[in-house]
């Protein structure tokens, strides 16, 4: 479970990217946060990875808090940041095994993950490929694979659908609900509504740093109903 309580971050010159966010992710549930660029969805997510300090507020992710136990929330978190950052002259298998030994996890289980993601998205093909050489939509499998890998309970997505077909994105939307049941939490950062709609179980609006909507998937549905 994450819980963000009061949050503000200002950048220099005077920008409020947060002003007061407050709200909770539950486990087993994907939660949408929606957004138009430079709403301040990124901003929160690059907090709650420990990538960026906040300036007031309270985060706490599984009953650890930031910045204290920064260390130990990375290691139970999953993160597919907007924009890949990834060492394109490592062949992809020399990647996941840097991983691997980063997130210290163990080599039969790894082995069977890295063939299961491979298989399932379609990219054992190129599992021995230079990154800098895959295309745009490879490029963000390894990116999503690289951010489960070491099966963790939080989940963190800002816009993670970039450069993928429509098979992938079928895929993928299907692996997020099933780790959802599973018991994860999963916080989903897109500017599509229409998307958001379909995979999340609430949904959060946030514009100009401040939260607009906070709602279940059904209060909306039921707000939308009694307004036609």
């Amino acid at each position: 479970m994450i819980k963000i309580t009061n949050l503000k971050k200002s950048y220099e010159g005077g920008i409020e990217a947060l002003n007061g966010v407050s709200f909770d992710v539950n486990s087993s549930e994907i939660t949408g946060y929606i957004g138009v660029n430079g709403a301040g969805k990124s901003t929160t997510l690059k907090i709650l990875c420990g990538v960026i300090p906040f300036d007031d507020g309270e985060v706490l992710i599984n009953d650890y808090k930031l910045p204290e136990d920064a260390l130990k929330i990375k290691s139970i978190t999953g993160y597919v940041p907007e924009t890949p950052e990834l060492f394109n002259s490592l062949r992809v298998t020399e990647y996941f095994d840097f991983l691997k030994d980063v997130r210290e996890i163990e080599e039969s289980k790894f082995l069977k993950r890295v063939e299961y993601f491979a298989e399932l998205f379609e990219f054992k093909d190129f599992l021995n490929s230079a990154i800098g050489k895959l295309s745009k939509g490879n490029k963000q499998k390894v990116l999503i694979v690289s951010a489960l890998l070491h099966n963790p309970d939080i989940i963190l997505l800002d816009e993670p659908l970039n450069g993928l077909d429509a098979y992938s994105i079928i895929t993928f939307q299907d692996i997020i609900s099933k780790l959802a049941k599973r018991g994860k939490t999963i916080f989903y950062c897109s500017h599509l509504l229409d998307i958001m709609e379909k995979v999340s179980d609430r949904v959060i609006i946030i514009e100009d740093g401040r939260i607009k909507i906070n709602s279940s998937k059904e209060e909306l549905k039921s707000n939308n109903d009694s307004k036609s």
